[in-house]
C-alpha cells in the first residue's frame, strides 16, 4: 500500500492554506490551492495511524471479549468546521486528524491499556497531551472516553516525525452512546446538547 508522503510546503504554508479555507470570501484560485495543500497534510497521517493501529492490535490479544481496534482520517469538512470553531487552532497542530481507537469491555480494561501506553518504555513516541472523559465527561454531551495525543516518531520512517496522533480508548457502552450523539447531531444539523448522561455509558 502507497502512503502519501509529508508536504514539502512548510508548515507556515500549510497554515495560511487552513486560513483560506475558514475565511468568508476566499478568491476561488487562493481556496482550490489551500484545498489541494491541506489534503495532502490529512493524507500524510495515514502511515502513522497504520503503524499505531498495528501496536494496537499487539497490545489488544491479551484482553477479553473481542476488544475492536480502528483507525479515520478526519473528513475534510470536518477539519474545516474545527478550524472555524477554534479560531486560535492552526491547521498543523490540530491533533486528531488522524485518530486510532481502542474499543474495550469495560473500565478496567479502559485504564490498563491506558497505564500500558504511558508506562511503555519501547514506545518511540511521545506523549504530549492526555484528556481523561471519564472521570471528566463533556458537559455538553457526556461524551466520555480518555484521549492520548502522541507526537509520531519512528527512526524507520523519520519524514513522519512530529505528526500529532490521537489515541481515543473507552468502553463498548460509551462509543454506543458516543456514536449515537453523533448520528443524532448530524441528522438534526446541530451538535446534541445534553447535560445528564444515562448511567449506562459509564461501561
Amino acid at each position: 500500500m502507497a502512503f502519501s508522503s509529508v508536504p514539502k510546503e512548510s508548515k507556515t504554508q500549510i497554515n495560511k492554506a487552513g486560513t483560506v479555507l475558514v475565511a468568508d470570501n476566499p478568491k476561488f484560485s487562493d481556496l482550490g490551492s489551500a484545498l489541494r495543500l491541506a489534503d495532502k497534510w490529512r493524507a500524510c497521517h495515514a502511515y502513522p495511524i497504520n503503524t499505531f493501529q498495528a501496536t494496537l492490535r499487539t497490545k489488544l490479544r491479551s484482553y477479553r471479549e473481542d476488544p475492536i481496534a480502528a483507525q479515520r482520517l478526519k473528513r475534510m469538512p470536518t477539519i474545516i468546521d474545527k478550524l472555524k470553531r477554534y479560531p486560535a487552532m492552526k491547521l498543523t497542530t490540530m491533533q486528531d486528524i488522524g485518530g486510532v481507537r481502542a474499543i474495550l469491555a469495560s473500565i478496567r480494561d479502559v485504564y490498563k491499556l491506558v497505564d500500558e501506553y504511558k508506562d511503555s518504555r519501547r514506545l518511540s513516541h511521545e506523549l504530549i497531551d492526555h484528556k481523561d472523559y471519564i472521570q471528566s465527561p463533556r458537559s455538553e454531551d457526556g461524551y466520555r472516553s480518555v484521549h492520548l495525543i502522541y507526537r509520531y516518531k519512528n527512526k524507520l520512517a523519520p519524514n513522519y516525525d512530529g505528526l500529532r496522533i490521537e489515541l481515543q480508548i473507552r468502553t463498548k457502552l460509551q462509543h454506543i452512546w458516543a456514536t449515537a450523539v453523533e448520528s443524532m447531531g448530524t441528522f438534526l444539523g446541530q451538535a446534541l446538547k445534553s447535560e445528564v448522561v444515562p448511567s449506562a455509558v459509564e461501561g
